[in-house]
């Protein structure tokens, strides 16, 4: 997600160091195909998870700390590939007639803004019975959510500029789109095994947040277990580490090729 950039990828000219841009490239990568992928996941997925007979890590929900911990990697991680870029650029904006390149500069300064205003809503959300969690809510999943689909083009229009790598950058990040679709199809139809394997008995109070188990972060989830729906979030569990092993081979691969 360059946002300033002084040649497009691969075509640096004769002498330049181009470190700091591929290190650009390398963090940005890791933290949109890798963390933030994954953090998503987790907040919509995730809630339910435990592991062993635990669902509580040093007081929280086990989930919001792996969620937490992998949104905060994702922010540090694009503000550190901004200052990289800006320090590649001298400080100055790609000129409007280098296209794709504005085009990916626009959308990465989209992207970093929404990366500090999660930050900043984190720091300061409202307590879970206020009146205004909610709003809070929303907030902070369509701001993670905008982001994230911003990243998938962002990166798109950068490798897609002519280039020895060109070809590989694009089928391996299409193979990782088209892996993100599925993972998300198939958890959605756990997600919908769940609800219907839910016990009849629940009360009102817990068949409400059963069907809120996937809601906006930081929503209480506390619901019955059963063994039917520990036996599907065994699956959700293994789902979430395939889908991380899978982004991590695709992502070396491509880090790889932004160094060539």
């Amino acid at each position: 997600m360059a946002l300033l950039t002084k040649t497009p990828v691969n075509n640096a000219t004769e002498g330049e160091d181009d470190t700091f841009e591929n290190a650009h490239g390398t963090v940005m990568i890791l933290a949109w195909m890798v963390f933030a992928s994954t953090a998503v996941l987790f907040a919509r997925y995730g809630r339910r998870l435990r592991f062993g007979s635990n669902d509580e890590l040093f007081g929280e929900k086990i989930w919001f700390q792996v969620h937490r911990l992998i949104a905060c990697l994702t922010t540090v991680l694009t503000l550190l590939g901004f200052f990289f870029i800006l320090v590649f650029a001298a400080g100055g904006w790609v000129e409007s007639d280098e296209q794709p390149a504005f085009q990916h500069s626009v959308l990465g300064g989209i992207i970093v803004c929404c990366a500090l205003l999660q930050a900043w809503m984190a720091l300061f959300r409202c307590h879970p019975d206020g009146s205004f969690r909610v709003i809070f809510n929303w907030l902070h999943r369509l701001t993670g959510l905008l982001a994230f689909f911003l990243s998938v083009p962002t990166i798109f229009l950068i490798i897609s500029q002519p280039g020895d790598t060109r070809a590989g950058m694009i089928v391996i990040l299409s193979l990782w789109s088209v892996w993100v679709v599925l993972i998300v199809i198939v958890l959605e139809i756990i997600r919908f095994r769940i609800q219907r394997s839910a016990p009849e008995e629940v009360d009102g109070k817990d068949r409400t947040e059963l069907y809120d188990i996937n809601g906006p972060p930081m929503m209480n989830s506390d619901i019955k277990d059963n063994s039917d729906t520990s036996a599907w979030n065994k699956r959700i569990l293994a789902l979430f580490l395939l889908h991380f092993i899978v982004s991590i081979a695709l992502a070396i691969p491509l880090i790889s090729l932004v160094w060539q």
